[in-house]
């Protein structure tokens, strides 16, 4: 069974303003445009779109939409903070939605991209087709203490001291090493906030490929590495400017839409026990629990988990 779909140019690439005209989005579209509408939502937040994304999908059959949200990727202005929060990313998706005639799609996404994708779904049931989900992180202070408080940093002594050795100062809770990173990403020499970047960036690295001692061999321009830990830092600092309630109510208008929600046992990012709350919140998400599997989208067994759950999705279409 194959992992990916064939790669395949985007049939256009373009930029659009953003209806509060702060930003500049890149977008690029593949496949089909008379197939199945697919919107897909990038992780981070401040990841960028990997250029693998397409590749979850048949291009026979799926219209696929990739973007990069406010300040990330290729999107202008690089690292931008002016006007980025998620009641703004979700307008985003609206706005895109319309430009491009998506009446109805499917809505795919990881970790913070899960999380945009089930935040879009609560607004507009009623035009989703169906979600898939992968790693899902949800904006609970459980969740932000596991990643920079008393968590993860007990699995992985080696990497928790790398990324804390710049604010060894500062070290105590989940908040001070928010704060303490706050400063040193917004420090006035270029140096400092670079090498705070790449220390904040490589932690959250480590942990999805669960390895201490793991570099990044894909080369990342600095002012892409600077703007990804930036925007993440500031989303994740204000709890992703989500009501911390939002995830403990069911809609009861998604009950109808078909979900697929794969999560690693090794997911050292997003903990497991947020693809359980998700199941407990929608009893009819399809929930796949994929052993010895991390948060890494690109590994063999969740490749081919999403590839199958999109395949599936396309076939209760007719697809």
């Amino acid at each position: 069974m194959h992992r990916l779909y064939p790669e395949s140019n985007p049939y256009l690439e373009e930029t659009l303003i953003t209806s509060d005209g702060q930003h500049r989005l890149w977008v690029a579209l593949y496949g089909n445009p008379r197939g199945l509408p697919v919107i897909c939502l990038h992780g981070g937040p401040g990841a960028g779109t990997s250029p693998l994304m397409h590749r979850f999908f048949d291009p026979e059959i799926y219209h696929i939409l990739c973007f990069d949200q406010r300040g990330c990727g290729n999107s202008t202005p690089s690292g931008s903070l002016k006007g980025n929060t998620t009641e703004k990313l979700l307008n985003d998706i609206d706005q895109l939605r319309v430009h491009y005639g998506f009446s109805r799609y499917v809505l795919f996404g990881g970790s913070w991209g899960a999380t945009l994708a089930l935040l879009y779904a609560y607004r507009e049931p009623e035009h989703c087709l169906g979600i898939v989900l992968r790693g899902i992180f949800l904006n609970t202070e459980c969740n932000l203490d596991w990643l920079y408080g008393d968590g993860a940093s007990s699995m992985f002594p080696a990497a928790w001291a790398d990324f804390t050795a710049p604010i060894s100062d500062s070290l105590g809770s989940m908040n001070n090493v928010l704060e303490a990173y706050a400063e040193l990403l917004h420090a006035d020499d270029e140096f400092t906030r670079l090498q705070a970047a790449r220390a904040w960036n490589l932690w959250e690295y480590r942990l999805s490929v669960a390895d201490s001692q793991a570099t990044q061999t894909r080369k990342i321009r600095p002012s892409h590495e600077l703007s990804n830990a930036q925007i993440e830092h500031h989303y994740l600092s204000q709890y992703c400017f989500i009501d911390p309630e939002t995830f403990d109510r069911p809609n009861v208008e998604l009950n109808a839409i078909p979900m697929y929600l794969l999560h690693g046992t090794n997911d050292y990012v997003c903990p497991l026990s947020n693809a359980r709350h998700m199941k407990e919140l929608f009893p009819q998400i399809k929930l796949e629990i994929l052993e010895g599997a991390g948060h890494c989208v690109f590994s063999p067994r969740m490749a081919e988990g999403l590839c199958g759950a999109t395949r599936e999705l396309a076939g209760l279409y007719g697809h």
